[in-house]
């Protein structure tokens, strides 16, 4: 649980922890007020009926008058105890949800850490001897086969990263030469680019900056060209890149020429864990496209999936331009 959260929900707690004791003590104050009305309206009437000098009279309605303040003031002791004792159990019930919460958190960002980095030096040693051994077929099959393992491998510990950060707002917002980081995504994939034989056009300007997450920003970028390459099912794929800065927005568009998406799972590709039918060919979560489009939202812009200009599919991101984001 983020701090921001944390402190929001005990601020809550403390709120209505003094409203409800305010709450107990003014039901006090208006239950023995009532009692002393009452007691002054019977001593007054004692008098029109010319009995207030007989001891009886005046004792048994201070005796009424002090049973009354008793009850209400003992009744009002053990409410308010309890009430206390409920908000305290309360406190610490979301106290060890709030340490439950973050022990979690930092299990998955441990493991997933502590993983990235073996997992990357093992994709890099084999994208190397698989450049050097292209003389024996089963030796480069073999290590195709592993490479696509490990690359699986390394996208479910990214995107469970990304999940356990974007939902304990993990997000750390400054300036991003975001042109840089599309061309450092590129280059980082190309040896999957020519593994998989794909042919990468780009229009980048070259001065545009965003205010963002990044990492989440990366991942975005990352996520949507992993979708072009992966889920393409044509020999000869293509995949185009442009980054512009238009109408004061920033807008990115990444294309490929496959298939494209079925009308019936268009509405659905965003959706949690969601996986359509031409892609359960390829391993995946189902979190890809759920994470961009929640990562592109907590950035202020919009994410909306294009029929590209090869009969593929195109996701168009808009960003606000640097400046004009809320983060």
């Amino acid at each position: 649980m983020s701090t921001v959260v944390q402190k929001r929900w005990v601020k809550l707690l403390v709120a209505v922890s003094v409203l409800m004791l305010t709450q107990v003590a003014w039901w006090l104050d208006v239950f023995s007020q009532n009692v002393n009305t009452i007691a002054e309206l019977r001593k007054k009437n004692a008098i029109l009926q010319g009995v207030i000098n007989d001891p009886g009279v005046i004792e048994g309605i201070n005796s009424f008058a002090a049973r009354k303040k008793l009850m209400f003031y003992s009744e009002t002791f053990v409410f308010g105890v309890l009430t206390a004792v409920g908000l305290y159990l309360l406190f610490r019930a979301l106290r060890l949800q709030e340490k439950a919460r973050e022990l979690q958190k930092q299990f998955i960002e441990t493991v997933s850490h502590e993983s990235k980095t073996p997992l990357t030096a093992l994709k890099l040693r084999l994208e190397s001897i698989l450049e050097k051994s292209t003389h024996e077929p089963q030796l480069t099959k073999e290590l195709t086969q592993s490479l696509e393992e490990v690359r699986r491998l390394a996208s479910v510990f990214e995107k469970t990263l990304s999940l356990n950060r974007m939902e304990n707002l993990g997000f750390r917002f400054e300036t991003v030469f975001f042109s840089e980081l599309i061309k450092e995504v590129i280059r980082r994939m190309d040896p999957l680019f020519k593994q998989k034989n794909v042919n990468v056009w780009t229009s980048i300007s070259g001065e545009i900056w965003v205010k963002g997450d990044l990492f989440g920003l990366q991942n975005l970028v990352q996520s949507l060209l992993e979708n072009a390459v992966l889920y393409n099912d044509k020999s000869e794929r293509k995949v185009s890149v442009e980054l512009e800065e238009k109408n004061n927005e920033i807008r990115l568009k990444i294309s490929d020429n496959g298939s494209g998406i079925c009308d019936s799972e268009k509405t659905k590709i965003f959706e949690k864990f969601f996986r359509g039918k031409s892609s359960r060919r390829v391993p995946g979560t189902g979190l890809g496209l759920y994470l961009a489009k929640h990562t592109v939202e907590l950035h202020s812009g919009g994410i909306e999936l294009k029929s590209s200009s090869e009969k593929g599919t195109q996701f168009e991101v808009v960003l606000p331009k640097l400046g004009d984001q809320g983060g």
